[in-house]
Formats: C-alpha cells, structure tokens, sequence
C-alpha cells in the first residue's frame, strides 16, 4: 500500500472542509449577501460557527494526513538517519503541496498498473482510467482552487501590505473652501457653507502613520517631513468648523515646521529658524500674517510631538497660527512633499522675487472703490467719490495710529481723533466716520473680509457718506514692521430745520427790533444819560450784538444749512446775553 492511499481519508476530509469553509466565506461576502442574497447571513452567529468548524477541521485532517504520510514513508525508507529522512520528507511535502495539482498530474501519468492487470481490454480500459481520473480530478477541481489560493494569498498579502505599511493610497476629497489654493482649487460658491460642502477634487493620500516599528523606531514608512500636506483633526478643528461651516471636521493643510524648529511671522514672511521661508506653493508673496495664536515678530519653538501648519492661501485659511500646534498622532492621511512634484506644483510661482519690495500686496484703491459703489448700488445707495482732502487725513491718522499703537475712534492716548486730521487738512464736513484695518490687503480681498461683518458691512453702507479717502501707512509696533488702511468716510445731510424754530427766532428779532429804538432814545436823556451812561450803553451794546448773531442764525436756517461750530457757540451764549439784558431793564427801568 502506498503513502498516498494510507492519507486518502484524512485528505478527503480536508477537501471537504476546505469546500465549506470557501462556501460560507462566498455566501458571507457583502457582494453576495446584496447582490444575491440581500440576507444577513454573513453577520450570523451560524456563519462564524460554520467557517470555523470546518477551518479548524480542515487544519486537523491535513495535519493528520501529513503524520500518516510522514510516517509510513519513514517506515518503508532505509539506510538514511531518522532526522534525515523527516527533514527530507518535509521538504518534499512542502514542494508537492506547492504544485500540488501538478504533481498528481504527474503521478498519474507516470502510474503503472500491474503486470496481472495488463492483458486484455478491460484491464486497459481500467488502467486508463486509474490514469485519466486524476488528471480529470487535478484539472476540475485541484487545479482552480490551487491557482484561487495562490492568487487569494498574493492579493491578500499585498493589500495586507499596503495597508499596514501604509503603501496604500486612497482619495482624499478636497472641500472648495480655498484655504490650500492655488495647490487645490476653490469652489465658486458664494458663502463659505456652500463652499465647505462642495468637492471641488480628490488626490491620493497615504494613511498615517506607516511602516514597521521596531524596537520604538519606524521603518519602511514616511516620516512627516516639511511641505507635506496633512489631513488631521482635533477638538480645536472641530470647533473652528463647527463655528465656520455648521459641521464639525478635520483641516487639510501643509507642514511647515516640526519639532525643534523656531517661526516666526514678519512683515508678511515666514521666519524658519531664523532664515526667510521660500514657499512656491503660497498663493501670494509676502502674504502671511499674525492670528490669535502666532502674532507679528513673536518667535515660537514647536515642542516635541507636535507640528505647525498653514494653508497655502494664507489670506484664507484657519491654521495653526489660529488654533495652534497640532499633534502629530492626530494625523491621519498624508501626501508626502516628493509626490507633488509634477502633479500638484503646476500652479506654484517663482519664488525669486518674494522678497523685494515689489513683492508686497498693494492696495488698488480704484478697483476698491469700484468694488464698494458696486456694493452700495445693490443697496440702492448712490456712489462714493473720491477726495484726496480725505486721503490725506487718513494718511495723518494712520501716522498717529502707529505711533501711539492706538486705533481707537476716540484716540484714547494720542487725542488726536479723525476730526483733528480732518481740520488740519482744511476739510470740513457734517458726517464722518473712519475704518483702519491692520494688515496687507488686495482690493477683493478687503472688500469679501469687510463684508463678512455685520458692523463693517452697516458701516460702509451708510447712505450719508458721499466722499471717500483712503490711504496705506507702513510703519512699526514695537519695533515690529507693519502697516494700516485708514478708510475716512464724509458726506452732508441738510439740517431740516423746524419751521417752529426759525419762527421762534424770527420772533425773538422782531421784539428786540420793537425795543431797540426805545433803549437808543434814553441816550437823548442828558441828566439820565450821564447818571446812568454805562448801563444804557451796555444794554443797547446787547441788544444790537443779539439782533446780529439772530440774523445769522435765522439767515442759515432759512438756507437749510448747518451752523458752524462759532454759529452754534452763538445760539449757546445768546440766553446769557438774554439774561442780561433783562436785568439792565429791571435796574433802568426803576430809576
């Protein structure tokens, strides 16, 4: 009897549990259960018990088969060492298990029937078969699920592979918000929700972490380096986009700086330990600048674990200048620095120039103006005009602003407010207001900035500006470089006098014209005259002072205009001189 004939039941029984076993992995897939079944037997109790038993019966019934087969070829081996002969029978088990359909293939050409079984045809006939049947039974049913096996095994390994290693890429979609823009692009939505929800494109991250550690240190995986763009998320993220966008979520933006390294923000340029950043992916030079968390010229050391990031659109992103450091393990995809060149580095600039001083963002006033009439005409307000008398008081108060380091309305430490730069320019106007913004801005984007704010918004709306100056002052806070827009807003409203009013004063002309004559005629009076002579001066001196501010009030109201700061002195000092002159008359007219 042959080796293979002693494990012929051990073998059957484990082609029958290997049968079940792929059977129920089938029927248990998703595929099978919503395309074909659409029943929840895979995540059943009697499928895990079904796959198990016959896994650990197949694993059983090849482990005996192979004792049996070991065994009884020892038995019938001689000459060679006991351990000789198991390391040689193992080796060949191994290999004949490796091309298994293979070899029966072999082993049955190669079958020999007895010699008492040669004569005639029935004896052919079954020896024929003897050889036929395997090489049938390899072929239909050996030989797929060999070649499935391999094929399941390679597969699984490689996705096994990638997977753990974190060589396996997936798509990331990117939201249109425009914070990484010109890397990805932005959405043409309008509000910042609509741009949130709208997936302008997807690129191929890796997860993160990847690779094998061993012994504390990682091998065969990518390491965060800087320019690498990150996905991550943390309980700052969420909150920003909760407050931003109604949803919570995570931030995709670029490493800029790892653990140890200083940065610093000045002047509109990243400060890398201690050297100007070259940044061909920012959407503009010279474009970033302080949030709550990293202010102007304040150098920073990120600490151990963690790291800084920032959008490439530095103008309009929410980063770590906002939120802070961020740990690394709350990285979860990656798309190393290496694997955007040539694909994600074609919108990038030319980073030769960012320094000069033609680099910097420049206000184009016109274009500003332009887009604010726009604004306002929406509103069915008129437009602005442009005053250079405005432009220079706004490049006074800029001045001061800076110097005091004081933006306030009211210039609390210079006290010297918008209506100061207005009088010494020699410009005048009934209402005014100014808007000083710190920072570079471009034209649209300090417009879109202004407009995002309810006050600012109601502030540039206001339908009794006419005129318009604005001005950019560069200067230093501290010793740190930076720089202000000053907006002097101005227009006239007519007063619209009540007509009660002017007829009160009207009033008040006509006694004092009735009584005038009177008090002037006292003056012919010699013996009275010369008792009484600085009294009666006095009151006739008031009585004509009085008739003359009058006239001057009355004569701007009837021209609906606004009285001067003199006109209005007069109106405030007119009952004292009231006053007065009824007191002379009570004194005068007793004599």
């Amino acid at each position: 009897m042959k080796a293979t004939e002693k494990a012929k039941g051990p073998a059957i029984t484990w082609a029958i549990s290997l049968f079940i076993f792929i059977a129920n992995i089938v029927v248990g897939t998703e595929f099978f259960r919503t395309t074909i079944d659409r029943s929840a037997y895979g995540k059943s109790q009697l499928a895990i018990l079904v796959a198990l038993v016959s896994f650990i019966v197949g694993c059983l019934s090849f482990a005996l088969g192979f004792i049996i087969y070991v065994g009884f070829r020892l038995e019938r081996k001689k000459g060679a060492h006991l351990r000789t002969r198991l390391v040689r029978q193992f080796i060949k088990l191994i290999l004949v298990s490796l091309f298994l359909p293979i070899d029966v293939i072999v082993q049955a050409v190669r079958y020999k029937p007895a010699k008492s079984l040669s004569p005639g045809t029935k004896y052919r006939v079954r020896g024929l078969l003897i050889k036929l049947l395997p090489v049938l039974f390899s072929l239909v049913l050996l030989f797929p699920i060999w070649l499935s096996a391999y094929l399941a095994t390679g597969i699984i390994g490689v996705t096994i592979t990638e997977e753990k290693l974190g060589y396996k890429s997936s798509d990331y979609p990117i939201v249109g918000t425009g914070s990484m823009y010109p890397t990805f692009p932005k959405s043409d939505k309008k509000s910042p929700i609509e741009q949130y929800k709208d997936i302008v494109g997807s690129y191929a991250a890796l997860p993160y972490p990847n690779g094998v550690v061993l012994f504390g240190k990682r091998y065969l995986g990518h390491e965060i380096q800087r320019g690498d763009i990150v996905t991550f998320r943390n309980e700052a993220t969420l909150e920003l986009t909760k407050k931003l966008y109604g949803e919570p979520g995570g931030f995709l933006k670029r490493v800029i700086a790892l653990p140890g390294d200083t940065i610093e923000i000045k002047g509109g340029v990243v400060i890398l330990n201690g050297q100007p950043l070259k940044e061909p992916y920012t959407f503009k030079p010279q474009s970033t600048f302080e949030e709550s968390f990293l202010k102007e010229c304040k150098q920073i050391t990120v600490p151990p674990g963690k790291f800084f990031a920032m959008g490439d659109n530095r103008k309009g992103s929410g980063d770590s200048r906002e939120i802070g450091f961020v740990d690394l393990k709350d990285i979860d995809h990656m798309i190393p620095m290496d694997s955007q060149k040539g694909i994600l580095d074609k919108s990038w600039r030319d980073t030769s120039k960012d320094l000069n001083e033609e680099s910097k963002i420049k206000l184009d006033k016109t274009r500003y103006l332009d887009l604010l009439n726009e604004k306002r005409k929406e509103a069915n307000l008129r437009p602005l005009k442009y005053q250079q008398l405005l432009e220079q008081s706004a490049t006074k108060r800029g001045e001061i602003m800076l110097k005091y380091n004081d933006f306030s309305w009211e210039a609390t430490q210079s006290g010297k407010t918008m209506l100061w730069a207005m009088n010494s320019v020699r410009y005048s106007n009934i209402v005014y207001g100014e808007a000083p913004v710190l920072g570079y801005y471009e034209a649209d984007e300090l417009i879109e900035n202004q407009f995002q704010f309810p006050k600012s918004k109601e502030f540039l709306l206001n339908k009794d500006y006419q005129e318009v100056g604005i001005s950019e002052v560069a200067g230093e806070i501290n010793g740190c470089p930076t720089q202000v827009i000053v907006e002097h807003f101005a227009g006239y409203v007519p007063p619209n006098y009540k007509q009660s009013d002017i007829d009160s004063w009207k009033k008040a002309q006509s006694n004092l014209r009735d009584i005038q004559p009177n008090w002037e005629r006292l003056k012919t009076y010699e013996s009275f005259y010369k008792d009484n002579k600085d009294d009666v001066d006095r009151i006739t001196s008031l009585i004509g002072q009085r008739l003359n501010n009058i006239t001057v009030i009355i004569s701007r109201m009837e021209a609906n205009q606004w009285l001067t700061a003199q006109e209005r002195g007069l109106i405030d000092a007119d009952k004292a001189l009231s006053d007065e002159i009824n007191q002379l008359a009570d004194k005068l007219n007793k004599k």
